[in-house]
């Protein structure tokens, strides 16, 4: 008897202890919102495009000028990741080109090292600033040109490449 009316005793002081909560409830943190947009922002932009396989002397050298020989070469995919997000348009492609020159060791035309706007995209067109003159021009833009035309191509974005001559069109197109 005294063993029922001990597990009894047990038994209810089970049941009281288990409604009644001797722990502090814990409070909720509140996320900082800034934090949290913080988090789903990315930190860094894959940028993906096309170096050639061949020096771009073989086929652009003075004696030889063969632009789509070059072009052909221009196959081997590369992809950098760059701390720059929310780039524009414009940004990206200018800056795509600017990591694909370095990659290929192509030297930007020298007026482009004076500005960050080489090429101006207006819906799937993008128009290629004007290249002034130097000696040696030529055999640069016997390879620059399939270059950039093949690197901007690849961009899903862009359909067709306009070089532009006139210096005044270009700063139509730049407003």
């Amino acid at each position: 008897m005294k063993k029922i009316i001990l597990l009894g005793m047990l038994l209810l002081t089970l049941i009281f202890i288990s409604g009644c909560n001797f722990n502090q409830p814990i409070s909720k943190i509140q996320p900082n919102t800034n934090q949290v947009a913080n988090l789903n922002q990315p930190k860094e932009t894959s940028v993906s495009f096309l170096i050639p396989t061949a020096d771009p002397l073989k086929y652009c050298n003075g004696a030889d000028m063969d632009s789509e020989g070059f072009r052909k070469t221009i196959t081997k995919e590369v992809t950098k990741t760059i701390s720059e997000t929310n780039l524009t348009q414009d940004q990206l492609v200018n800056k795509t080109l600017e990591l694909a020159s370095q990659e290929a060791k192509m030297n930007f035309p020298q007026n482009i090292e004076q500005t960050e706007n080489y090429i101006k995209v207006i819906g799937d067109t993008a128009y290629i600033q004007p290249t002034e003159g130097w000696a040696g021009v030529s055999i640069f833009l016997c390879a620059w040109k399939p270059f950039v035309e093949v690197n901007l191509l690849y961009l899903t974005n862009i359909k067709n490449v306009v070089w532009v001559n006139d210096p005044q069109k270009w700063e139509e197109l730049k407003q």
